[in-house]
């Protein structure tokens, strides 16, 4: 070999380094690699993946680089990973997806990118880690055979495979790394169908932009980069009932048993996927702690009332507060409850509604909402406050716009309740999944004579 040609390979390992030094300098700075930083305010939030320099090293030096990083970040030669990038509603409902998307996980035997979470939603469009919102050690007790990675942790991987392709990629004669293997696929409830479709589709450049915040290392239109199949599957409303679903979910994963590095997911399918419901995700100990302030600020025994307004008449409100003061006085005098605690879509820190999809309030809401304010004193999670500190923080600004934590708070809160009311046909969103998992969880606490809890739901009745 010649002075000149070993010159431009000295050149170009050293080069190669520096990347790697400056690619493990810069995630360390921003807390990736890092357990023992805080990354938000008075909340532990870690990546699950942790590289250091050392560890960098002999993964570069390695025969086999790809295989001991996946090795390393995986537990496999060969990484599979499922991302489901956007779950399509809100918390309550979008944290039974999750579980569904757990079981498919392990199913498939694929690693589950724990997707972002915020404005009570679970998608990559939000700013905040999964563990903003849930307990991660409780759900990996739940999925004891699901390997989950932050959203940080796949662009890390994302990352170091691609410096890996382009340093074996140089030497000739060593094996040449493809390009990312990509299934994109949609999932949703198609109620015009009479069976599930599942089929191929032409290419598209995304279903959501912020999957942009993965490009280079991801780039969905450069076939250099990466190689992406896209698929829809339909699934027609009758395949996801009780009876059938056993069938389903057996079509289901036979359909995505595939070779691909990577299954990028958008889901809107509303049901479970497999006959087994798992239990809820757990929500992160600074949630439950904050819940608890909240409880025991109301004292020894409060009623809660979930009044979500949409989907309410306007014109009927006021007649429907009168209906509840009504209510609201019978209980307190038989019960002997004095204290009680309002969960509501109605603004409370500003002039927009907490729901995305309540916009239209008009004068018979804050009609409705004065007279029962000016009869009672009513508590609300920001009366009380409620995660005051991370309110003050302007990194948490918009999650406090709209939906987001104090769902979750509202929902802890009235589960506990001694009596829990909601509103009637006419005056609230009847078909709530958020008053149903209530509901739920009030029916197993209140086999507990000691629990405290009186009922588990009551609608109050309109006054015409």
């Amino acid at each position: 070999m010649s002075r000149v040609q070993t010159t431009k390979r000295k050149t170009s390992f050293i080069c190669f380094f520096f990347v790697v030094w400056y690619t493990t300098y810069y995630f360390m700075n921003n807390n990736i690699f890092s357990s023992e930083k805080e990354r938000l305010t008075k909340i532990r939030l870690s990546s699950s993946l942790t590289l250091s320099s050392n560890t960098l090293s002999t993964i570069y030096n390695n025969d086999n680089p790809l295989e001991e990083l996946n090795m390393r970040f995986c537990g496999q030669t060969t990484c599979k990973f499922l991302f489901v990038y956007d779950y399509g509603e809100q918390e309550t409902k979008a944290n039974l997806h999750f579980r569904s998307f757990s079981q498919l996980a392990e199913k498939l035997n694929r690693t589950m990118i724990l997707t972002n979470v915020g404005s009570s939603q679970i998608n990559i469009c939000q700013n905040y880690p999964f563990d903003f919102y849930y307990d991660l050690k409780l759900l990996r007790q739940e999925f004891p055979n699901v390997i989950y990675k932050y959203e940080d942790d796949f662009y890390l991987w994302l990352k170091i495979r691609d410096e890996i392709k382009k340093k074996m990629n140089y030497k000739k004669d060593n094996e040449i790394i493809p390009p990312l293997s990509i299934l994109h696929s949609h999932l949703r409830r198609y109620d015009i169908t009479t069976e599930t479709i599942y089929r191929e589709v032409k290419p598209v450049v995304s279903l959501n932009k912020c999957l942009s915040k993965f490009e280079p290392f991801m780039n969905l239109v450069d076939p250099k980069n990466s190689k992406v199949r896209y698929t829809i599957m339909d699934i027609a409303k009758s395949d996801i009932r009780p009876r059938a679903k056993p069938e389903f979910s057996e079509l289901l994963v036979e359909s995505l048993t595939t070779d691909e590095e990577i299954m990028l997911v958008n889901s809107f399918v509303l049901e479970a996927l497999f006959p087994k419901v798992m239990p809820a995700i757990p929500y992160n100990d600074y949630i439950l702690n904050e819940a608890q302030k909240l409880k025991d600020k109301l004292s020894s025994s409060y009623i809660a009332i979930h009044w979500r307004l949409e989907q309410a008449r306007p014109e009927l409100l006021p007649e429907c507060a009168q209906g509840l003061i009504k209510t609201l006085k019978r209980v307190m005098t038989e019960e002997g409850i004095e204290n009680i605690y309002l969960a509501t879509d109605y603004p409370l820190l500003s002039s927009k509604s907490q729901s995305d999809t309540f916009k239209d309030i008009t004068n018979y809401h804050h009609e409705a909402i004065r007279m029962l304010n000016e009869t009672f004193k009513i508590n609300t999670w920001v009366s009380l406050g409620g995660l005051e500190d991370l309110r003050k923080d302007k990194n948490y600004h918009s999650e406090f716009v709209g939906p987001g934590l104090q769902g979750i708070l509202d929902k802890l809160v009235c589960i506990d309740a001694n009596y829990f009311l909601a509103g009637s046909f006419g005056c609230s969103r009847i078909l709530s999944t958020f008053t149903k998992s209530i509901e739920d969880e009030r029916k197993d606490k209140i086999r507990n004579i000691d629990s405290g809890i009186l009922n588990t739901i009551d609608r109050w009745k309109i006054i015409l």
